[in-house]
């Protein structure tokens, strides 16, 4: 499960313009979030636009699904 401080991360994280979301940066801490909570390695490279929003919007239900 999240840790306080993990949600506190990614709710900030997700409250920047689209465009900051979407950044490498921005997506490796979400990653480094969610493989600490569910213990599994997710290796997407995030070189990709187009594969930046499909994690995205995977994230995003996989996140929304734990409330």
């Amino acid at each position: 499960m999240l840790e306080e401080t993990d949600i506190q991360l990614i709710e900030e994280l997700l409250n920047q313009p689209e465009d900051k979301v979407l950044t490498k940066s921005t997506l490796i801490k979400l990653q480094r979030a969610k493989n600490k909570a569910t213990g599994s390695k997710d290796k997407e490279c995030f070189c990709s636009m187009v594969r930046r929003k499909v994690w995205l919007k995977d994230f995003l239900v996989w996140y929304e699904g734990l409330s």
